[in-house]
């Protein structure tokens, strides 16, 4: 078989299309060379061609840092918690709540027809006085993201909520610290702070209360993870997930004399039959 020596790098080879030590197509690179005037021709081992898989190699190492670096933009977003709605409330409107809510079960519980309307100070103060928020018991935190790999992952799974496995479920709803609910003129925004995988992280949550058969329901309207705005297929598999999953439905059955619950003119309506 004819042996040729590659005009760029010398190597000494099998007759073929292309050069086995460095790559370059004969054809090509002859080609390229033919280009320059006679008189001006350089010498072939000082003409550089650059063969088609190495563009697609530059392609796809600028697509695997672009990944990366939108993959760390995500996490950095994740792990800055927005700031709660600056609600407030009083020792006085506090018991007004409680008193309000005492009437109100008092009448379902002898069928009488009867409503409930708190304003935001007195929601957040009955939540606040009666919501079993951890506290000083802490449970041991999940090991904190070390590598740039599992940081990654973790914001993958923040972005994929019906991804999460139950434990980091139950770990997240088992960490809640704090809850705040800023009333609008028909609609809510709920602000959740919560600790997870030793992180303090938020989740904030802006929508519509309803009833349907018998559950609670909430159309959501926006939401923020940290400071990531929520796309519409995450937030909506993130409230699918806190409303409607098999181990949290039944959390939001509502007795059976709720008729309704809105917001309306920046107050929580409960009403009953």
């Amino acid at each position: 078989m004819d042996m040729i020596d590659c005009p760029k790098c010398g190597f000494h080879q099998k007759q073929g299309d292309e050069c086995l030590r460095c790559g370059i197509v004969f054809a090509r690179y002859h080609s390229a060379f033919d280009k320059f005037p006679a008189p001006m021709r350089p010498d072939l081992k000082d003409v550089t061609l650059q063969p088609k898989t190495h563009i697609f190699r530059s392609i796809y190492r600028i697509f695997r840092w672009a990944s990366l670096a939108v993959s760390i933009l995500v996490l950095v977003l994740i792990l800055v918690p927005t700031a709660a709605p600056p609600v407030s409330y009083t020792p006085e409107q506090v018991q007004q709540a409680e008193a309000k809510v005492q009437d109100f079960k008092e009448s379902t519980q002898i069928g009488r027809p009867d409503s409930l309307a708190m304003d935001e100070s007195e929601l957040n103060g009955w939540l606040g006085n009666n919501l079993a928020l951890k506290g000083s018991e802490r449970i041991a935190p999940a090991p904190t993201p070390k590598t740039p790999e599992s940081a990654i992952l973790l914001a993958k799974k923040a972005l994929a909520p019906e991804s999460a496995a139950a434990a980091e479920l139950q770990q997240a709803q088992s960490s809640v610290r704090d809850v705040k609910i800023a009333l609008h003129e028909d609609s809510m925004t709920v602000h959740v702070a919560f600790e997870l995988y030793g992180k303090s992280l938020s989740l904030e949550l802006a929508g519509r209360l309803g009833v349907q058969d018998g559950y609670l329901r909430f159309e959501p309207i926006s939401g923020k993870l940290g400071s990531l705005p929520l796309l519409a297929g995450s937030l909506k598999g993130t409230v699918d997930r806190l409303f409607s999953s098999p181990e949290n439905r039944e959390k939001f059955r509502l007795p059976p004399q709720i008729q309704d619950i809105r917001i309306e003119q920046r107050q929580l309506i409960v009403s009953t039959h």
